[in-house]
């Protein structure tokens, strides 16, 4: 199922929403299409649908409504992401639901999204994955490709504990403070960046990327990019 809603003159960014309820669609697709950069939203309810209409073209930007107890929603982004590797996807889902969050950024996905999100907060989400205030998108140097691992239909987290996973995000955290170095870092990671990307942008080396990386991972006590980028979201130091 695919329903179309865009401004008029249309014009700016073209955004896919795919979420099998209908009542997050028509949320989530009304408070993007408010955005002024953003000129056409396309709903898909269902993944045949979706990825029919990847083979023939792609969005600006693919939002996927994801949630805990169902995979379908992390599965037709693994999908989205395995026949697409440079397709930016931004991930929906509860603010509590960190497995979700890191299977798909290990996935390629850019970045996470609350459900709840404001249209600003969602403006800025997708201004992260590369779309300018023009509807346009920010040029970016080609990045080598790594395959996309599948997605098993099992935990979204394979060999990992979601409880584990689940009690760390709901437990009052102590503030951690980056500096701009490792916030840096750490906003390239859930850009889905390579170290090596992340280190061209800023000028440094490799290693002086992966240095800020385990400091960054230390003060979070994560044990990697994938869970440092879940616990920046979950404690607000990423927006």
């Amino acid at each position: 199922m695919i329903e179309d809603r865009m401004r008029a003159p249309v014009h700016g960014a073209t955004v896919w929403v795919y979420d099998e309820r209908r009542r997050v669609r028509d949320d989530v697709a009304s408070r993007l299409v408010a955005l002024p950069f953003v000129g056409r939203v396309e709903v898909v309810g269902d993944a045949q649908s979706l990825m029919s209409r990847l083979a023939a073209r792609t969005p600006d930007v693919l939002v996927v409504g994801t949630q805990r107890a169902v995979d379908t929603g992390l599965s037709a982004a693994t999908q989205a992401l395995r026949g697409n590797p440079g397709l930016p996807v931004l991930v929906l889902g509860a603010p509590d639901d960190a497995d979700s969050v890191r299977a798909a950024v290990a996935f390629g996905a850019r970045g996470y999204l609350r459900w709840d999100a404001s249209p600003i907060e969602m403006g800025l989400g997708l201004s992260r994955v590369g779309l300018r205030a023009d509807g346009g998108r920010i040029p970016q140097q080609p990045v080598p490709q790594q395959p996309v691992p599948a997605w098993s239909g099992a935990a979204p987290l394979a060999g990992s504990a979601p409880t584990t996973v689940r009690s760390t995000v709901r437990d009052a955290a102590p503030t951690v403070a980056l500096s701009m170095r490792e916030m840096q870092v750490l906003t390239g990671m859930s850009q889905g960046k390579s170290n090596a990307q992340i280190g061209r942008e800023l000028y440094l080396s490799e290693d002086t990327i992966k240095t800020h990386a385990r400091r960054l991972f230390r003060k979070l006590g994560a044990k990697d990019r994938a869970e440092a980028v879940a616990l920046g979201f979950r404690r607000g130091i990423m927006a």
